[in-house]
């Protein structure tokens, strides 16, 4: 996928109803650095996109190119209804891509990866976070933590998406605020 089609994508997200406070909803990977997670956010998107009916297909697949092209655009944060560049991050420059992960987890829909480092985690409610690679490397709590050295990579999309939508159906998740859930 282009920057370009990336952005087309995005465009077409925003244009789609945003979702309700309760059924917002986002999935965040936290991968070791031996994973293509590029592909993986997109076909967990896909996945969702074709299985999840209550997504109606606007699942996006927040690639940190796209994030990070966000993060930088005034007009593309305003269209998220975050603050303009630079104002009050001196010193922090990943406060505007975390920044960004929040705007993006706030409408809803979106799969993204973790900024990396657990203390650095945006506060994001209603997160499935998935781990995918090696569990002693993985940073951070997650919902599900798969190995990915121990099975097919082909398979790993479907596994967190099936995981995902059992999480989001569940109501103990809904009425529980998720810091409780971990």
């Amino acid at each position: 996928m282009t920057a370009s089609t990336s952005m087309s994508v995005f465009h077409q997200w925003l244009l789609a109803a945003p979702a309700g406070k309760a059924s917002a909803c986002a999935i965040m990977l936290h991968c070791d650095d031996s994973l293509p997670c590029t592909h993986l956010i997109r076909d967990i998107a896909d996945y969702l996109n074709e299985y999840d009916d209550d997504g109606d297909g606007r699942w996006l697949p927040a690639t940190p190119d796209l994030v990070e092209k966000i993060a930088r655009d005034e007009n593309h944060r305003r269209l998220l209804g975050m603050s303009r560049i630079g104002t009050g991050h001196a010193g922090d420059p990943q406060a505007g891509y975390r920044e960004t992960l929040t705007g993006l987890n706030q409408r809803g829909h979106v799969v993204f990866r973790s900024p990396g480092v657990s203390y650095e985690e945006p506060d994001l409610a209603n997160t499935f976070h998935a781990g995918v690679g090696l569990p002693h490397e993985i940073p951070g709590e997650c919902h599900l933590i798969l190995n990915s050295a121990l099975m097919d990579h082909k398979c790993i999309a479907h596994i967190i998406g099936d995981v995902f939508l059992e999480w989001f159906h569940c109501e103990t998740h809904r009425s529980t605020p998720i810091h409780e859930i971990r």
